[in-house]
Parts: structure tokens; sequence; C-alpha cells
């Protein structure tokens, strides 16, 4: 059973406000928000359950959502399950790529323009022309 609620018409972005690719991943889904469900985990806290099902979704284990570059720790090859939990917990710039979700498909954010492909929304009408058409800001094919 999931724990995660998983709509088609729901946008789940997991981020940190204190990354870079966060910040610019949320700024790319302004013609989106009224769909939006943004869960900045610089404020909220995501549930350790929560984390696992996400890695499982993305077919990866916890500590590959952490950015082993910002582990305090010379070696971390022995970390367990619950130690990423407790990194990803304490300190939330770790968290390597925000997560984007929607009805049941899961991805990782390698680059800020790659939600707006995932979402399916139309780049907030950037291709068409401001003089001849109305831009379109809604999700395709919804």
């Amino acid at each position: 059973m999931s724990v995660l609620a998983r709509d088609d018409k729901q946008y789940t972005l997991i981020y940190s406000s204190n990354t870079r690719l966060g910040k610019h991943t949320l700024s790319y889904l302004t013609p989106v928000r009224n769909n939006l469900l943004a869960i900045n985990i610089a404020e909220t806290k995501v549930a350790d359950t929560v984390w696992a099902e996400l890695a499982e979704a993305l077919g990866k284990k916890v500590g590959d959502l952490v950015d082993k570059r910002m582990v305090k720790a010379d070696d971390t090859s022995e970390f367990s399950t619950d130690d990423w939990l407790k990194i990803l917990q304490n300190d939330n710039e770790v968290l390597s790529n925000p997560i984007a979700i929607n009805g049941t498909k899961t991805m990782q954010i390698q680059n800020p323009t790659d939600v707006i492909a995932f979402f399916g929304v139309d780049s907030a009408g950037l291709e068409k022309t401001v003089h001849t058409e109305k831009p379109v800001i809604k999700p395709e094919g919804k």
C-alpha cells in the first residue's frame, strides 16, 4: 500500500529551497500552481516511510537520493538505510535532486527544465508567439 497520494491530476515536487536545483525546478512549475503540491523539505519533514517509498519507486536505495559530496563523512560505504534516513531528516541540502511525482510516475529531476516534460506542461507557452496566439499554460492532454 502506498503512503503517498498518487493522482494523475496532482503534481508533486519534493525539493529543498536551500539548493539551486530545487529553487530553479520549482520556478518552472508556475503554470501548474493550482495542481501543484510543492513539499519544501527545508520547511516540512518527510516521513521515513515516504523516503523509502520514493527510493523504491525510483528503483534506488535511500542512500542514492543523497548527494554523497554533501555528507560530512570520509567513508559512507557502511551506512545503513537508517543512517541515510537520519541524514535526509537532519540536512535538507543533501537531497541530490528534486523528486517529481504524477500519478504512478516518479522521477528525480537532473535539470530544472526536465520537470516541464515530466508533468506535460507546455513550457508556459514559450514556443508560441505572443502576437498570434495566446500562450498555453495548462498541462497538455489533461
